[in-house]
């Protein structure tokens, strides 16, 4: 908020300055114009960074999906996982093989991963599925930007708290 705040004040001074100045030193409109623009664009690309640089570097997280309360309420989520106590049911998104509903009984196994690559650490659970279709299913954890070590080791934490709620809803026994 109080960049947003700066931006606006930062350029409404330029461009008041640079139109005052144009204004008040010249005399007539066309070289006031003239030199609005010859001055303006010294000015128009520092502000143009300002109001352009924080569009794309911003993360918006992804819509959290919004569940039929008639199948499924949501008491934990994240934002590709969430869980119902009162029906026994999980719901995980893979980003590949779309979303799903589990029972226990559809759970085989689960186990935690991690690939490295390109310099970007991938957190993961992978669900072993009782489907021939779907043998597999992935539950990535990317909510925390991975250029950094402690964006990692936060998407590995909360991986590590939900394989832990995973283990004890499931109750297997042969869980890596």
């Amino acid at each position: 908020m109080l960049f947003k705040l700066f931006r606006w004040a930062i350029t409404l001074v330029a461009v008041g300055g640079i139109g005052y100045f144009a204004l008040t030193e010249f005399n007539t409109l066309e070289d006031s114009l003239i030199i609005f623009v010859a001055v303006g664009q010294f000015v128009f690309w520092p502000i143009l960074l300002l109001w352009i640089l924080p569009l794309i570097f911003r993360r918006r997280p992804p819509k959290q999906k919004k569940h039929d309360p008639a199948q499924f309420s949501v008491d934990v989520a994240h934002e590709h996982i969430a869980m119902d106590f009162k029906r026994d049911k999980v719901w995980i998104r893979d980003p590949v093989r779309g979303e799903r509903y589990l029972d226990r009984d559809h759970v085989l196994g689960m186990r935690t991963a991690s690939d490295f690559r390109n310099y970007v650490t991938s957190q993961r659970i992978e669900f072993q599925l009782r489907d021939l279709k779907v043998p597999m299913m992935h539950v990535v954890f990317a909510r925390h930007s991975d250029s950094r070590r402690r964006g990692s080791e936060q998407n590995a934490a909360e991986r590590d708290e939900w394989f832990a709620r995973l283990k004890a809803w499931s109750g297997l026994k042969t869980i890596r």
